[in-house]
């Protein structure tokens, strides 16, 4: 019979997992991609608050460069030094602006009208007039505009972009004019752009916790100066959206960490001279986004576990009884009848089981009433098969007793003993197919004949083997001529392979053959026959059988002088034997 497709219990349980799933997964995803929503929010925010600081920086570094421009450009007596011979007075008039510049550390350049440099300073760059020489500023288009007096709706101070030796400069130009308003040179008003980027970096320091990091680029994407582990060039299309006055904002790897880059145009007095990027490291973010998700896993297999244990419980308590009712059916079905429901609770559950109880018992009681008329059928017709030949009239009882006697001997439970003596009563019962010529034959019996003989137990077993009742005593039915050495019929087992209760009856089945009188044989003495069963022990018996018959001798003693009666009671024999 096939079992129930879903348990009661599993009925319970998953609709508690169903919602146990739905929260877990649909919960988790919207508050995890809330989570990094709101994460990636405040991401962008401080690296949206770090250019904007950057900016700050850079439009307040131009004004104050603009500043320091106009005090060099503007100072009496500038123009007139920078007509007159010698630069004695120039370095007197302008140092002072140049050292005041502070904490930016500025270089300043005077140039004449043709271009040439006539004062560096500080001293520093003075000396390096050699390598500063090899620059030509007069080439210059932004130094070209200044010196030639050319003003726009800004003025005429400009910015310009120059590469070094020492680095990328950023310079401030602007005209020194003499009486009229006639251009006789020009101050050139330079700060390095790492000095530049420092000073950013430690004004955003100031401001904010999470540091930052900048990379300015030239107007071909090539990077200028960087403060990123690793500073690619700038793609085509980033330079493309940025010159469209449009921010691009970018996740990139460098060097094993993730970066958020926002990169946008770097501008100085309406001048593009490039590309500014202000990065912040993403692997906090990613750590927080991770850490949340890992928190929400750990909540959610919390939840699910309490749930499901609850629910578990919930089920258990509920589908338990109901489970062990089924269970009691299933032994029932199998056919122990003897089995019932153990009862818990006064609900409906409780009524059911005692419900079953009832039934089954009441079955019991049926089918043993039944099972006993048909054993007592069985018997009958055993009898009467022992009864077709005067010489093996209570055989067949006589085989029972004595099995008993052993079976004692061997402490066999009841149920085996059971078995064992229907087995014993009905073990001849396929003799109803064999002639009576042949079982009351005087002489030894030919091959054809021995054949047919030699079909009874295979007869009694297809007699018998639809009756479920005797299923365990079919054995005895079927076997009781095998050997314990594998020379007997019809299967020819061996040993251990020989069920222990068949054992048992085939000895007692050959004691009573042996002792009792036949037409083709006298009887023989009680010490005589028991011979003939020691001498089998270990080819024909079972050694452990032999020796518990031995060990019951005498009781079996007293059942063979019953049988030289001459009209024993079958019944009677029992009878004796269970009493005893």
């Amino acid at each position: 019979m096939p079992g129930p497709r879903g348990s009661i219990r599993h009925k319970i349980i998953a609709p508690f997992i169903v919602v146990v799933l739905f929260i877990g997964v649909f919960g988790t995803s919207v508050v995890m991609r809330q989570a990094s929503n709101t994460a990636a929010a405040e991401f962008d925010s401080s690296l949206l608050r770090a250019n904007l600081l950057a900016n700050d920086h850079l439009a307040l570094l131009e004004t104050e460069r603009l500043a320091e421009l106009r005090a060099a450009t503007d100072t009496v007596g500038v123009a007139d030094a920078v007509t007159a011979p010698g630069h004695a007075r120039l370095d007197n008039l302008l140092q002072p602006i140049q050292a005041n510049a502070k904490p930016a550390r500025i270089v300043m350049r005077v140039l004449d009208t043709g271009g040439n440099e006539l004062l560096a300073l500080p001293q520093l760059w003075a000396d390096r007039a050699a390598e500063s020489s090899q620059l030509d500023y007069a080439a210059n288009s932004t130094v070209k505009r200044v010196l030639a007096g050319a003003a726009d709706g800004l003025g005429d101070r400009y910015v310009f972009l120059a590469t070094e030796p020492a680095g990328p400069m950023v310079y401030w130009a602007g005209p020194i004019r003499g009486s009229g308003g006639l251009v006789v040179g020009a101050v050139l008003l330079g700060q390095s752009l790492a000095d530049i980027t420092q000073g950013i970096l430690q004004a955003e320091a100031g401001q904010d916790s999470q540091s930052s990091a900048l990379a300015f680029y030239a107007p071909d994407g090539e990077a200028l100066i960087s403060s990123l582990p690793v500073t690619p060039p700038l793609p085509q299309t980033v330079r493309g959206l940025v010159a469209d006055r449009q921010a691009v904002r970018s996740m990139q790897p460098l060097s094993g960490h993730r970066y958020g880059v926002l990169f946008t145009d770097w501008t100085l007095r309406n001048t593009q001279l490039g590309y500014l990027a202000v990065a912040l490291p993403a692997d906090r973010l990613e750590t927080s986004l991770n850490q949340i998700k890992a928190l929400l896993i750990l909540v959610f297999v919390i939840a699910a576990l309490l749930t499901l244990l609850l629910g578990g419980v919930l089920a258990r308590r509920i589908s338990r009884p109901i489970e062990r009712l089924v269970a009691s059916t299933r032994s029932v079905a199998a056919g122990d009848l003897s089995h019932r429901a153990r009862v818990s609770g006064r609900d409906e559950i409780g009524y059911l089981a005692n419900s079953f109880n009832d039934m089954t018992a009441s079955l019991e009681a049926k089918t043993q009433a039944l099972e006993e008329s048909y054993f007592a059928s069985m018997e009958a017709l055993a009898r009467a098969i022992d009864a077709r030949d005067p010489s093996t009239f209570g055989h067949s009882a006589r085989v029972a007793a004595i099995s008993l006697e052993i079976a004692d001997a061997m402490r066999l439970t009841p149920s085996e003993r059971q078995a064992l003596r229907r087995a014993a009563l009905l073990h001849d019962i396929g003799k109803i197919g064999v002639d009576d010529r042949i079982l009351q034959k005087a002489g030894g019996l030919n091959r054809t004949e021995m054949v047919q003989v030699r079909e009874h137990p295979l007869t009694g077993y297809d007699m018998l083997k639809g009756l479920p009742f005797l299923q365990h005593s079919l054995t005895g039915v079927r076997h009781h001529h095998e050997r314990w050495d594998g020379t007997g019929y019809p299967d020819r087992l061996k040993g251990e392979a020989i069920p222990e209760l068949v054992r048992i009856l085939s000895l007692a089945d050959v004691f009573d053959a042996v002792s009792s009188k036949r037409p083709y044989k006298a009887r023989r003495s009680f010490q005589a026959a028991s011979q003939v069963i020691i001498a089998g022990a270990g080819t024909q018996f079972d050694p452990a059988v032999v020796e518990a018959f031995q060990q019951r001798a005498d009781a079996i003693l007293d059942l063979w002088r019953m049988g030289d009666r001459s009209d024993p009671d079958p019944a009677e024999v029992v009878r004796l034997q269970e009493a005893g």
